[in-house]
């Protein structure tokens, strides 16, 4: 970097001296800016305005009548109501298993953890609906539980209720719990032991120590954490269209999904921004929560610090109510989805005659829709991650060097999207890109610009940290030289901000892989992405064993990535 600095100062100071002398300084930096301004008020704000410009436009002209629908309508507030059910039942779920298995592995002397965060670490890259695709293989008459009841009830009836609102809020609870565990046990890594060793020399039992101290100082955690579990499972629609939609239980989500199909786009329009109000709400809330969060907690390097407690004779119970929680949650879920991919039929007789590897030969070779919707969600997560990275990185590398107003306003709209569920990004999209100047719809660029509007917050997110470990007065010298800002970028500020930009963008890539709502309300033929398709196949003269063959080939994609980025975060990346 120095050996960089020294070769630059006397070109440049020469070139400056130059353009000076005729009065022509050109200020790229500004121009930069005002580019980048540009690029996120048209992929970010744009969107969004004509969200709310088409609440009020009725046929051409300006009406409320949207509102009054939405809000005079009763299946509105069943829906909203259906909504808040959805989400309080998977908060409650989320922060008793993620909690308690946190303050198992960290507050306790449990010997697996490592084995424990494993296993969550594989179920939360298990995407939402490919679980819920498994709950169906497992629960639904002919599933693989029914086989199992009639094998040793052979008289009894079957009566598991497969599709409803309560199936929904169990497989998005047994997806978003690994929020909860890894918050709660950061926190728990950070608390200063020396309030349960005093309690531990006065007297207290170790029950009494959990309940009056170490849950009350993680509470920040668990607050933060439960809105943000709140407000993904909100924003879920997967899911909930997968298993609620089908007995007639409407959120809201699924709600504006069906006022699409019937293109009655103000009511859509409403209902978003009232999705939109409830998602920003609670982000906000959860974002001001984890920044005091730092006011209960220290951090500790040394484990020896920390206070552990002694299972003693409960250690055996445990470990078994553990192990059994897993097998059932992870490890029967992904064995089931693994064993109907090589079925020829999903529902035949588990026999070696009716097992094959055909599925996966159609899929990878031979059905070119589905090969091809695989190859166009690589190509627009490639594309999309690779701009969101050079437009993120921009924008934090102005607003950490200079600060002011306008890098203040370009950091504040690009994280807009972060709080707007991704089915109203869509929405937001096909008003945007639906007519001329800026005709995109029925084109893969429609995807791929929501895609960028999607990623740039994650991005930001990813290497904003990272940024503040960045010495300011390096720029500023390279500044003083006449360094020009490109260069600046480039050769100071990327080198040491590049483990955030690998992890982002493998994070974004594996989302374009994975992602279902976007796609589904964008594609049209020759677009279509796996999202579409998982969704999809089944409509398609294939069954559940496709559906499988798929699930099983995204999920192998996602540990590959989730393990990259693990390593990355462990090793980091050599400038």
């Amino acid at each position: 970097m120095k050996t960089f600095l020294r070769k630059n100062i006397r070109k440049h100071s020469k070139i400056n001296k130059l353009i000076d002398s005729i009065g022509l300084r050109f200020d790229s930096q500004n121009v930069i800016l005002l580019f980048l301004l540009a690029i996120v008020s048209i992929v970010v704000l744009y969107p969004l305005f004509m969200i709310v410009y088409n609440s009020f436009n009725i046929n051409g002209t300006f009406s409320t009548s949207g509102y009054k629908e939405v809000l005079g309508s009763i299946s509105t507030y069943k829906a909203i109501l259906n909504t808040f059910i959805l989400a309080f039942g998977v908060l409650c779920g989320t922060l008793l298993i993620g909690g308690t298995l946190a303050i198992i592995c960290e507050k306790t002397d449990f010997k697996y953890k490592k084995l424990v965060d494993f296993f969550v670490f594989l179920s939360f890259v298990i995407p939402s609906y490919i679980l819920s695709i498994s709950w169906i293989e497992m629960t639904c008459r002919g599933g693989y539980l029914h086989r199992i009841s009639e094998m040793i009830f052979p008289f009894a009836e079957y009566k598991f209720n497969t599709y409803s609102l309560g199936s929904s809020i169990v497989v998005l609870t047994l997806h978003l719990y690994p929020l909860v565990y890894l918050g709660i046990s950061n926190a728990l890594k950070r608390m200063n032991a020396s309030m349960e060793k005093s309690a531990k020399i006065c007297g207290a039992g170790n029950f009494r120590i959990l309940f009056t101290i170490v849950i009350p100082l993680i509470i920040p955690s668990l607050i933060s954490m439960g809105l943000l579990v709140f407000s993904r499972s909100m924003a879920n629609f997967g899911v909930v269209a997968q298993l609620a939609l089908p007995v007639g239980k409407e959120v809201l989500t699924t709600r504006i999904f069906s006022a699409m199909s019937q293109l009655n786009m103000s009511i859509v329009s409403v209902l978003s921004l009232i999705l939109i109000f409830i998602s920003y709400l609670f982000f906000m809330s959860s974002e001001k929560i984890i920044s005091n969060n730092k006011y209960y907690l220290s951090d500790l390097k040394n484990d020896k610090e920390r206070y552990y407690i002694n299972l003693g004779g409960w250690r055996f119970i445990v470990n078994g109510l553990v192990g059994l929680f897993f097998i059932v949650v992870t490890v029967v879920p992904l064995f089931t989805i693994l064993l109907s991919s090589f079925l020829k039929r999903w529902g035949l007789k588990i026999s070696f005659e009716n097992m094959t590897f055909n599925n996966y030969k159609t899929v990878l070779f031979e059905n070119h829709l589905i090969r091809n919707s695989l190859f166009n969600s690589i190509f627009y997560g490639i594309v999309a991650a690779t701009a969101a990275v050079l437009v993120g990185s921009l924008i934090v590398y102005f607003y950490r060097n200079l600060g002011n107003r306008k890098t203040k306003l370009l950091m504040s709209i690009s994280q807009l999207m972060i709080t707007v569920p991704n089915m109203i990004l869509a929405i937001g999209a096909i008003y945007a890109w639906i007519n001329d100047p800026f005709k995109l719809y029925g084109t893969k660029w429609i995807i791929i610009i929501t895609y960028i509007a999607l990623f740039i917050p994650i991005i930001i997110k990813q290497i904003k940290g990272l940024s503040e470990s960045v010495d300011e007065s390096i720029d500023k010298s390279a500044r003083t030289m006449g360094i020009p800002v490109s260069k600046r970028f480039l050769k100071l500020f990327i080198p040491q901000i590049n483990k955030g930009i690998i992890s982002g963008w493998i994070i974004c890539f594996l989302i374009a892989l994975r992602e279902i709502p976007i796609s589904l309300l964008l594609y049209s033929k020759g677009t279509e992405t796996i999202g579409v398709m998982l969704f999809t196949v089944q409509s398609n003269s294939y069954g559940l064993e496709m559906t499988s063959t798929i699930a099983i080939i995204v999920i192998i994609v996602s540990i590959i990535g989730n393990v990259t980025i693990r390593k990355i975060g462990a090793r980091g990346v050599k400038t």
